[in-house]
């Protein structure tokens, strides 16, 4: 699984290699609990695709609990059920990866005449005027409060997209400071 020659030396390994060391190291006695920092970090593209599908056949074959931190949340994205994100040592965000990211969106309004402050939509946490359109980044509950402050105010919501995990903390690092 983890295509290492057996008879290599660690020291003569590359990075990569020894990085499938570790793992094949950290996963070999089945702990309940697996702990990896940066597991990825310095990696070829290649190797960290490795690394990271050898992470998530011992979750998902063995039912095993990884803590897995990384600052690379693209990564985080594809192998979390749960996340927490910390900010300045302590945890500003946490819950399962999919609730977390439906609970963020951003919202294209358009307005017949664009007004000149940022709308107050329910939930705003962020706003930038483009053209004729708000494109507003809100905490969401129920994106229905959304569609009738649009319907209220005279604008219509042409674009909505959920955010990842980066565009996640990035504005909420942008909201606390």
């Amino acid at each position: 699984m983890f295509e290492l020659d057996l008879k290599a030396k660690v020291r003569t390994q590359s990075r990569g290699q020894r990085a499938r060391v570790g793992l094949l190291i950290a996963v070999a006695h089945r702990p309940e609990l697996l702990v990896l920092d940066e597991p990825s970090s310095g990696l070829d593209p290649v190797v960290r695709r490795d690394v990271l599908n050898a992470i998530i056949r011992t979750v998902a074959d063995e039912g095993r609990t990884v803590l897995f931190s990384s600052h690379l949340l693209y990564e985080i994205d594809r192998v979390a059920d749960r996340v927490a994100m910390l900010s300045n040592g302590r945890i500003a965000l946490e819950d399962w990866t999919d609730q977390l990211k439906s609970s963020f969106q951003r919202f294209t309004l358009r307005y017949d005449s664009t007004p000149k402050r940022p709308p107050e939509i329910p939930g705003l946490i962020d706003s930038e005027l483009t053209g004729a359109e708000w494109i507003c980044t809100c905490r969401v509950s129920d994106d229905q409060e959304q569609y009738s402050f649009a319907r209220n105010e005279g604008a219509q919501i042409v674009e909505k997209s959920i955010l990842s995990l980066k565009e996640i903390f990035v504005i909420n690092a942008k909201s606390r400071n």
